[in-house]
C-alpha cells in the first residue's frame, strides 16, 4: 500500500505544477459528490416515510394533529405538506400555489452544489490541457536552447519531458470523467426526487380538497 501511495505521489510531482490544481479539483469533486449522494438518498427516504405518516394522520387524526406532526418533521415533503395544510379551507388553486412555492425552494436545495461538479468537470480537462501545453513549451524551449550551444537534447530527455507534459492531460481527463460520473448520477437522483415531490403534491392537494368537502358535507 505504501509503495502504491509513494508511486502515485511521484507521478504527481513529475506531472508539473498544474498537477496541484487538478489534485485539488479531484478532492473537491469527491467531497461534493459524496455529500450530494448522501443528501439525495436521505431526501428520497424521508419523502417516502413522512408522506406515509402524514397522509395517514390526515385521514384519521384531523388537521390540527397532522399539523403538529408535520412540524416535528424536517423534509422536503413535510415542508410542502405544511404549506398546503396551512391553506386548508381555501380554494384548490390557493393551496396548489402555496405548495408550488415551497416546491420551487426545495428543487433549488436539491440542485445546490451541482454547479460545482459541472465546473470541475470542465475545468479539470482545461487545466490538464494547459499543463500539457506548458510542459511542451518548456521542452521545445530546451531543445532550442541546447541546439544553439551544439548540445542537443537526447531522444530520452525529450521523451521524458513530453511524457510529463502529457500526463497532466491524462490526469485532467480522469478527474473530468470522475466528476461527470458523480454529476450524471446526482442528476438522475434529483429528477427522481422532483418527480416524487410533484406526484406527492397532487396527492396531498386531492386529499385536502376531499377532506374539506367531507367536512362541508358533515356540517350540512
Amino acid at each position: 500500500m505504501m509503495v502504491i501511495v509513494f508511486n502515485f505521489w511521484q507521478l504527481i510531482l513529475k506531472g508539473g505544477p498544474m498537477m496541484w490544481p487538478i489534485l485539488v479539483l479531484s478532492m473537491v469533486a469527491l467531497a461534493v459528490g459524496m455529500e450530494r449522494i448522501k443528501f439525495l438518498s436521505s431526501a428520497e427516504t424521508l419523502i417516502k416515510e413522512h408522506k406515509s405518516h402524514l397522509m395517514r394522520s390526515l385521514r384519521h387524526d384531523g388537521i390540527k394533529k397532522t399539523l403538529t406532526l408535520c412540524e416535528s418533521y424536517s423534509s422536503a415533503f413535510s415542508r410542502m405538506f405544511k404549506a398546503g395544510i396551512l391553506r386548508f379551507g381555501n380554494s384548490s388553486e390557493v393551496i396548489r400555489t402555496s405548495m408550488e412555492e415551497v416546491l420551487v425552494y426545495e428543487i433549488h436545495r436539491l440542485k445546490e452544489r451541482m454547479s460545482i461538479l459541472s465546473f470541475i468537470m470542465n475545468a479539470s480537462v482545461l487545466v490538464g490541457l494547459l499543463g500539457t501545453v506548458i510542459g511542451l513549451t518548456v521542452v521545445f524551449h530546451a531543445i532550442s536552447a541546447r541546439s544553439n550551444v551544439l548540445n542537443p537534447l537526447s531522444v530520452g530527455e525529450m521523451s521524458a519531458g513530453i511524457w510529463q507534459a502529457l500526463f497532466t492531460t491524462i490526469a485532467g481527463l480522469v478527474v473530468g470523467i470522475f466528476s461527470y460520473s458523480f454529476y450524471s448520477f446526482c442528476v438522475v437522483r434529483i429528477n427522481n426526487v422532483i418527480a416524487d415531490l410533484q406526484l406527492s403534491m397532487v396527492q396531498t392537494l386531492q386529499a385536502l380538497v376531499q377532506l374539506a368537502e367531507f367536512n362541508q358535507t358533515g356540517k350540512e
